[in-house]
């Protein structure tokens, strides 16, 4: 993981700062409710770079990931929120094929923070607004070593921390006692190319504890060293909630 650059430490000094600035007024701690979420993305990888494109299966991700980590927290009161959520993906691909060997690795942080505007009487529910900031480490670097004699290899890396303006929306109805349906889509823009997702989610309430279910698809257009990619991740979520 890369934390090198130094949008990064302003990404977390705003996230501080927009943090203080929640309440309007002083608040007691249960003013607010708070909810942990860790989480399983179960996505199918693909990477497209230049001329070249590298893509992985989650069928085939368990035995070519090196680490991963993803979690959400955030926090509500009446009318304003905040939320982080942090994503880390190492994933590394090295196979042979007739024409060529190739070796690939990926690895990717993404972290969105931002705050949400609840205007609705229940919070986490109904339509939801959010904006902040979305902070991406990414380092794709393929190598082909074609097995003709002769012929040169190819090597292609975008090694880069990108810092975009993240807008959003989402909407939870709540179906009936137990269940929450949630639609969600973000876009955000800046030192990327552009990125974009959706997802839509079932929640099945248990007190304090919620097991949720859903899909999300994400596109991340990377530009760095004169080149460029486009990752996309893709497939189910499972995650396991808490309420407090």
């Amino acid at each position: 993981m890369n934390f090198r650059h130094r949008g990064f430490s302003t990404l977390v000094a705003g996230a501080f700062a927009s943090a203080l600035m929640l309440p309007a007024a002083p608040a007691r701690a249960d003013d607010y409710d708070w909810l942990g979420i860790a989480y399983l993305w179960a996505a199918d990888i693909s990477v497209d770079s230049r001329d070249a494109s590298v893509s992985a299966d989650f069928n085939d991700i368990l035995d070519k990931l090196e680490m991963a980590f993803q979690t959400h927290v955030e926090v509500q009161g009446d009318d304003l929120g905040g939320f982080i959520d942090f994503t880390f993906l190492g994933l590394g691909d090295n196979t042979t094929r007739p024409a060529a060997h190739f070796n690939a690795d990926l690895d990717t942080t993404l972290m969105d923070l931002g705050l949400v505007w609840s205007p609705g009487a229940e919070r986490y529910a109904g339509f939801e607004a959010f904006g902040g900031m979305r902070y991406i480490d990414s380092d794709f670097h393929l190598v082909v070593d074609p097995t003709a004699p002769g012929e040169p290899d190819f090597e292609t890396r975008v090694n880069d921390t990108y810092t975009d303006l993240l807008v959003g929306a989402r909407y939870i109805a709540p179906l009936n006692d137990r269940w929450r349906l949630t639609m969600t889509g973000d876009v955000s823009g800046g030192d990327t190319e552009g990125t974009w997702s959706v997802g839509a989610f079932g929640t099945y309430l248990m007190g304090q504890h919620r097991l949720i279910v859903g899909y999300r698809h994400m596109e991340i257009d990377l530009k760095a060293n004169g080149s460029k990619a486009t990752e996309t991740m893709t497939g189910p979520i499972i995650a396991y909630g808490i309420r407090f």
